[in-house]
């Protein structure tokens, strides 16, 4: 008896000793995994959604979009940030008969999509691991492939636009953010340079 106890003791501890090393591979392996898809990572826990609302004596836009994002700290200021983004934009413009814009006798309905890029550089103003508060600005570069007038093509639009943006993001319940932004577009809408569009933004993510 005393000898299958003592057989019994090893087999027991042999167990244990596999369990962990499984448990430490397992470890190992999910950390390596994770370094190696950081950038994977960060484009999945970014995706967001938002949407651009402005209206004037002239004009109204809507803009809802989708989109994700990457970014790092500053090693030497752990608290400043960068971030570039990516987004698919449909936007929708009401342009009225009666304003600095006008396009016919009648109000005109104007639809645009395109990308835009926006690269930001944020500052932590507060930050624990359920909440937090930060403030960003930067440029955005967005590139509109495709416009239509009252249904039919449109091609009086400058493509290429470059605007600024200020905003703050804030974070809750550990993993939801928002944000709120103040966009700016100095380079006109159209070829002819008018309508330097603005807007007040909102978005949701993670």
């Amino acid at each position: 008896m005393i000898d299958d106890a003592k057989q019994i003791i090893p087999l027991k501890m042999n167990k244990k000793i596999i369990v962990l090393l499984i448990a430490a591979l397992t470890l190992s392996y999910s950390g390596q995994v994770q370094a190696k898809n950081a950038v994977g990572w960060q484009l999945v826990k970014n995706i967001n959604i938002g949407w651009d609302v402005n209206r004037t004596n002239d004009y109204r836009w809507s803009n809802f979009r989708v989109g994700t994002a990457y970014g790092k700290k500053f090693e030497a200021i752990p608290k400043l940030s960068w971030q570039i983004g990516a987004n698919l934009n449909w936007s929708k413009y009401k342009i009225y008969s009666d304003g600095a814009f006008s396009l016919s006798n009648n109000d005109a309905i104007l639809r645009t999509r395109s990308l835009s890029f926006p690269f930001i550089v944020g500052y932590d103003i507060k930050k624990t691991f359920f909440h937090g508060v930060k403030v960003y600005t930067g440029p955005n570069y967005e590139l509109i492939f495709s416009s239509a007038l009252n249904g039919s093509p449109y091609s009086d639009i400058r493509a290429g636009q470059w605007g600024w943006t200020v905003g703050t993001k804030i974070r809750f319940l550990a993993i939801f953010s928002a944000k709120l932004a103040l966009n700016y577009y100095p380079t006109g809408l159209f070829y002819n340079g008018d309508m330097n569009r603005s807007s007040v933004s909102f978005s949701l993510g993670f």
